[in-house]
């Protein structure tokens, strides 16, 4: 159980800091860094999501799946981090849907979909290490 702690909190490490990262590498690179490059070679913003983020995400959310099921914990508190999770899922969602854009349009302004993108991740990761360190005691325990 502690190997399974140790890798659900590294997976978690890179996903949350590729989460907040991401949206203001793609704002950056929308800004026309990319008009020159060539597309199918030239991308380390899909690089970062596809090799990174990614993995990194599935290895959060998998591992973090065994250790509720491995301890049986089922509090209201985890629910909300589920949820949480689900909120993050759907930024890591969006992240993808904001690189295919640039992709298509490199020259597409979407620096205000990027901060609004940043700022709900970061208060997702932040509501969820709250969650997971106050564990608040709201129902059964």
């Amino acid at each position: 159980m502690p190997w399974l702690k140790l890798l659900h909190f590294a997976a978690l490490l890179c996903w949350c800091g590729s989460l907040l990262y991401l949206p203001a590498l793609i704002a950056s690179s929308a800004q026309g860094a990319h008009s020159r490059l060539h597309p199918e070679t030239d991308y380390p913003v899909r690089v970062v999501f596809t090799l990174f983020a990614t993995p990194a995400a599935l290895l959060a959310i998998g591992s973090g799946t065994l250790l509720f099921l491995v301890a049986g914990q089922w509090a209201g508190w985890l629910i909300l981090k589920l949820a949480a999770v689900s909120g993050m899922a759907l930024c890591h969602a969006l992240c993808g849907v904001l690189v295919l854009r640039l992709e298509r349009q490199p020259e597409r302004a979407l620096s205000l979909e990027c901060s609004a993108l940043g700022a709900l991740a970061a208060a997702l990761v932040g509501i969820t290490l709250w969650l997971v360190l106050a564990k608040p005691q709201w129902g059964p325990a």
